[in-house]
């Protein structure tokens, strides 16, 4: 970044609207039919520089210093990608705190995506994922403990004390379910959002994976959902594509279609590959039975 005074050439900080340097005013009125140029958003002022991103005139009023120390008008300012998610300001608002705004804004407002700021701590976005997958995983460890404590009593009297087992079987099955559910979550967001990123890089995205890992991440909020008895395993998969459509669209910049292609394209082939690998097993079960 280097805007120095049209006077005495300090150095300026873009937004300040007089010199630090010598005092003048960096707001000059431009001559009507002068051949200097003219701020885009304000004509009737002379333009101090060029926006680093559009290339628009723009008044000293109007400059703006990125993220990325370039001089931008106030427009492109506005569009930058500069906003953390509530998940980034942990320390301020707490663990809980944060990661609830942050679900609530993931699933009801998910077209803030494109003023959330791409990049970010790989680590910190998988812990994000991670604990969207504890409620699951809770109501899920519940529930198997649940039916292998009913199972003895749905079996014919005669066959009840056969059926009985340990008691402590029904408490490691809740535990198992509570530690492997979110490992699992964990390492399927890392392989998908793989995939997911070549496809998008076939689209023409130039950002790194570690944006696709972290729209893929924070696109599990929904699963929350899957703690709702009944309807929650159905509504939270779908939910959340949705959400990762936002996403991807929002911190690569790119258009739906991409986005689109990029979420749906390899579960799409997943669940074919899988479902022919069942398929030819079933199959092959029937040749050898003839």
């Amino acid at each position: 970044m280097n805007l120095p005074c049209p006077r005495c050439q300090h150095p300026l900080t873009p937004g300040a609207t007089s010199c630090p340097g010598c005092g003048t005013s960096l707001l000059r009125e431009a001559t009507p039919g002068g051949a200097e140029p003219t701020c885009a958003y304000h004509p009737q002022r002379v333009s101090l520089a060029i926006c680093d991103r559009c290339g628009s005139f723009a008044c000293a009023e109007c400059l703006r210093l990125s993220s990325r120390q370039e001089v931008l008008c106030q427009r492109c300012h506005a569009l930058e990608q500069d906003t953390p998610l509530p998940w980034d300001q942990r320390e301020e608002l707490g663990t809980f705190t944060a990661w609830w705004k942050t679900v609530l804004s993931v699933m009801f407002h998910p077209d803030t995506f494109p003023t959330i700021r791409p990049e970010g701590s790989t680590g910190e976005a998988l812990l994000f994922a991670t604990l969207c997958a504890v409620p699951t995983s809770f109501v899920a460890g519940l529930t198997y403990m649940g039916v292998l404590a009913f199972v003895p009593y749905l079996l014919p009297p005669e066959a009840q004390s056969a059926g009985n087992l340990p008691t402590w079987v029904g408490p490691l099955m809740f535990l198992a379910v509570m530690l492997l559910g979110p490992l699992f979550s964990v390492a399927t967001t890392v392989i998908f959002a793989g995939l997911d990123h070549l496809v998008l890089m076939m689209g023409g995205i130039t950002r790194g994976y570690s944006v696709t890992l972290r729209a893929h991440a924070f696109s599990q909020a929904p699963w929350v959902l899957g703690a709702v008895p009944c309807i929650g395993p159905y509504v939270a998969p779908v939910w959340a594509l949705v959400a990762r459509v936002f996403a991807y669209r929002g911190l690569h910049q790119t258009s739906w279609g991409v986005a689109l292609a990029g979420t749906l394209i390899p579960p799409l082939l997943s669940c074919c590959l899988c479902g022919g690998a069942y398929l030819s097993l079933i199959m092959s079960g029937l040749r050898g039975l003839n």
